[in-house]
């Protein structure tokens, strides 16, 4: 086979060389990983590493063309079968014919392999030539692929570096110490009434559009529960993923909280898991999946959950889910029936997942006055009228609003997005500019449509002081802590992202809240940013204390998702009553995803589940 001299074909063979030990060097360092994973996989990668480094150098050495098109070929095969374990699936490893996730290392990886392979083949195909370059001449030619090779190897690498390990205990159980584990918080056996469901999480096609659901549904059916009543829930997986559920902000054991790898593990496709809880506080509830929760619940997976207190106090009680998912109005319903007279009870369910900016859904009631009933699922006291009024809701949190049907027989909802410039806001709402031109509707009954109203004009609902006060939170606070809300540039989980940071660190590091049963706990929340975050606490109630230093002086607010709205600082309070390991994270499912997450842990308590790619516990 000829051998050329050094000619500007050298180019072509330095520049493919450089690429591919830029992708062995990528595969070295993913090895050990892949080895823990599943031995095949780690071996192979180790195999890979060591061929690219011996033929691009034996090529460096002694070039041949037959080399180079061999060369070519394995760069080619190895892109190939990225690209088969991306869509369909390999038939074998630890979860055959499941598609692996894209990530930012794997890309690097293959871009390289990929430049390297028509570079090879460049070489190998062309014809030799005798003219001969000055090898200043050829270094300088090599330069930008040197260049560009070593960024984005480095770049894959500190991804590969930094990614979510194959395992990651919360809350591990710590030897000689007597501890209990969080999967035995179960509930007991009792003798209430037991209401029986089962949702069974499928693949279906909504309007024309593939959707992830509960029942074939977007939303998920309704589950409408009397207050005592036990609940069971048996959840059959037939998606081609795990999953769970978590029921959000209901009071409940922690065993049967819903979050893969805190709580549980995710449940395999084919397999089921039965949950059972007391449903003791009545409200407005909802239920989701908490296995790659960004993912899923904008697929479809989630639902309300209502317990009715024993005695209703109106004429009709409604639900609406606002929410993204596809095939799918943003409403779950757009006309509901009542007669004028009639006390009417909304309950409103913001389960959009927002943008970067994490900016609140607005819901805004005209054609009668109303009263905001409850927030979050407990009830506000003392509350009066309110006119037109735009009434802010963070992803996951809930409002009831009630209201009388006018003898015009027509109330309308409208919801929309609140955007704007958040810059160092003062009073964050006022200052924001009008909703954006999207705007859904839901009627409630069937008479003429309402005057029309200016969103912009109306007054934003400040739950602070609204309705009438009453007792608190006056006991003294054997825990005290601070929860600094931030964001950074930098490469988490594989990824370059702005990496959303709790106390400067990303999950799964941020150091947990650690507390004692019984302990009365105050938590200063403090944004750092320029984003609305909605922190949600799983398993507790917060209680509200003060904004920006501004105590409450309205109805007790007891809510589950505090809307933290930019450069805001709110002292929120909770009773350690639940014993387990909870999450505290933003319910901005981008955020969550972006690390801004940790645990509550009990002290003497362990979870005997771990996180990350080896047991497939992927809750946000």
């Amino acid at each position: 086979m000829f051998a050329p001299r050094p000619t500007h074909a050298s180019v072509l063979l330095y520049s493919a060389a450089l690429l591919t030990l830029g992708a062995a060097a990528i595969h070295f360092v993913v090895a050990p990983p892949h080895l823990r994973e599943y031995a095949p996989f780690g071996v192979f990668f180790f195999a890979v590493a060591c061929a690219q480094v011996i033929y691009a150098v034996e090529l460096l050495l002694r070039p041949t063309r037959g080399l180079a098109l061999l060369m070519a070929v394995g760069s080619a095969a190895l892109v190939a079968l990225w690209f088969v374990s991306r869509t369909s699936g390999l038939p074998f490893g630890p979860l055959p014919g499941t598609p692996e996730p894209i990530g930012m290392t794997d890309i690097i990886c293959v871009v390289l392999e990929t430049l390297a392979a028509l570079l090879f083949a460049a070489f190998g195909l062309r014809q030799p030539r005798r003219r001969v370059r000055r090898a200043w001449l050829r270094a300088v030619a090599t330069i930008p692929s040197a260049l560009f090779t070593s960024a984005l190897t480095t770049l894959a690498i500190a991804g590969a570096m930094t990614s979510m390990p194959v395992s990651v205990n919360a809350a591990p159980r710590m030897p000689g110490q007597a501890a209990i584990s969080a999967a035995d918080f179960t509930e007991p056996p009792g003798s209430e009434p037991l209401d029986r469901f089962t949702l069974v999480a499928q693949v279906s096609q909504i309007d024309g559009a593939t959707a992830w659901t509960y029942n074939g549904m977007v939303p998920g059916p309704e589950l409408r529960v009397r207050q005592g009543d036990r609940v069971q829930v048996t959840l059959i997986n037939q998606l081609p993923e795990s999953t769970t559920v978590h029921w959000h902000c209901l009071q409940l054991p922690n065993a049967m909280d819903g979050v893969a790898g805190l709580t549980q593990d995710a449940v395999p496709p084919g397999q089921s898991f039965t949950y059972e809880f007391v449903a003791r506080e009545a409200g407005t509830y909802w239920y989701h999946s908490h296995q790659q929760t960004e993912a899923q619940l904008q697929r479809g997976l989630f639902g309300a959950l209502i317990v009715e207190p024993v005695q209703a106090t109106e004429d009709c009680d409604y639900t609406v889910v606002l929410h993204g998912a596809p095939g799918h109005v943003r409403v779950s319903n757009t006309h509901l029936e009542a007669r004028p007279g009639q006390t009417v009870r909304v309950r409103i369910i913001n389960a959009v997942a927002p943008g970067m900016d994490g900016g609140p859904e607005v819901a805004l009631v005209a054609g009668a006055p109303l009263t905001v009933a409850a927030l979050d699922g407990h009830d506000l006291q003392g509350g009066g009228l309110l006119d037109t009024t735009r009434i802010p809701l963070g992803m996951g949190q809930r409002a009831d609003v009630v209201f009388t049907m006018p003898p015009t027989n027509r109330v309308d909802l409208r919801v929309s997005e609140l955007q704007g410039d958040t810059t160092f806001v003062q009073d964050v709402f006022e200052r924001l500019s009008p909703p954006s031109l999207r705007s859904d509707v839901v009627t409630v009954g069937d008479g003429a449509v309402p005057p029309a109203v200016d969103p912009a004009s109306a007054p934003m609902f400040d739950a602070l002081h609204y309705g009438a006060p009453g007792a608190g939170d006056s006991q003294s606070f054997a825990t005290s802590a601070s929860i600094i809300l931030d964001k950074k540039p930098g490469v988490r989980d594989g990824r370059v992202e702005l990496v959303h940071t709790l106390n400067g660190q990303a999950s799964p590091n941020v150091p947990p809240l650690e507390v004692s049963q019984g302990e009365h706990v105050l938590l200063h929340i403090v944004n750092n940013t320029d984003e609305f975050h909605p922190m949600h606490i799983h398993g507790h109630v917060f209680t509200v204390v003060a904004r920006n230093g501004e105590p409450v002086s309205g109805s007790p607010l007891r809510l589950d998702s505090v809307l933290v709205g930019p450069r805001e600082a709110w002292d929120v309070a909770f009773v350690a009553d639940n014993p387990g390991i909870w999450m505290i994270h933003c319910h901005v499912l981008l955020h969550a995803s972006m690390g801004m997450s940790m645990t509550l842990n009990y002290s003497g308590v362990y979870s005997p589940f771990e996180m990350g790619s080896q047991g497939g516990n992927m809750p946000e």
